[in-house]
């Protein structure tokens, strides 16, 4: 009987004058759950949680030295993983939209016993731009810390629902404005652009916007309920069936 000899597992050699990437130097306090991998959507960002915010990354340091430590999650925030660079506030000011930038430091570095929060625009080293809030407060001995909720896809939703609603709004509010210029055309033999001119006017002397006339003006139309004889005799022969001059049922 034979038996066969496993060679045995060569063991990765690190080449000379490498180093490891320095791993997290956080205290025991500041290691959490966050220090752990978390799955990338495609944008690059971890995944959001159930109500559509990523997981609360934290940042620690001093202002007056310059000196932070990140977690693993605000390395992601930022485009990075843990230990490609080294968080300094010169990076840290860079990565905040210009606009955003001195109320989000005033908040971090001017932090007391009460939290302070900013909203701020970050740009990670990709480009991609994120929707960041930081609640802020002092720990002592000139040290801060910063917990960041990245509020992206909760904006983006958000925006795109209200984006939606004014869209339909905007399209409501065309449909009604169309139907008052042809109930104004057609009362006073007018072409569509002098009754929207003829609208416009009536909106400006009474002071009321242009849908609401408009709307007023449709509603009335609606509500009288009569057939204005002289124009339906009028349109009858245009409404055909199958050839010119073939009137079609009456409206009912």
């Amino acid at each position: 009987m034979s038996t066969t000899t496993r060679a045995p597992r060569p063991t990765p050699r690190r080449s000379p004058g490498s180093a490891a990437a320095p791993a997290s130097s956080a205290p025991p306090a500041a290691r959490s759950a966050d220090a752990r991998p978390r799955p990338a959507d495609a944008s690059g960002a971890a995944r959001p949680g159930a109500r559509g915010t990523a997981p609360a990354v934290r940042l620690t340091g001093s202002a007056a030295d310059g000196t932070w430590w990140w977690s693993d999650g605000c390395y992601a925030l930022h485009g990075f993983t843990p230990g490609d660079v080294v968080p300094t506030t010169e990076l840290m000011r860079a990565h905040v939209h210009p606009d955003d930038r001195q109320e989000w430091w005033d908040a971090l570095t001017d932090a007391g016993t009460t939290p302070r929060e900013a909203r701020f625009r970050l740009r990670d080293a990709a480009g991609r731009e994120r929707t960041v809030v930081g609640v802020c407060r002092v720990l002592g001995d000139g040290q801060v810390e910063a917990v960041l909720v990245d509020l992206t896809s909760a904006v983006a939703v958000e925006g795109a629902r209200l984006a939606t609603e004014q869209i339909a709004a905007s399209a409501a509010s065309r449909a009604t404005i169309e139907q008052a210029k042809g109930v104004v055309a057609a009362a006073y033999g007018v072409s569509v652009e002098a009754a929207f001119a003829v609208l416009r006017e009536a909106s400006m002397r009474s002071n009321v916007g242009l849908r609401a006339v408009a709307a007023r003006l449709v509603a009335h139309v609606e509500g009288r309920g009569a057939v204005v004889e002289q124009l339906a005799a009028d349109v009858a022969p245009f409404l055909v069936d199958d050839a010119p001059g073939h009137p079609g049922p009456h409206p009912s």
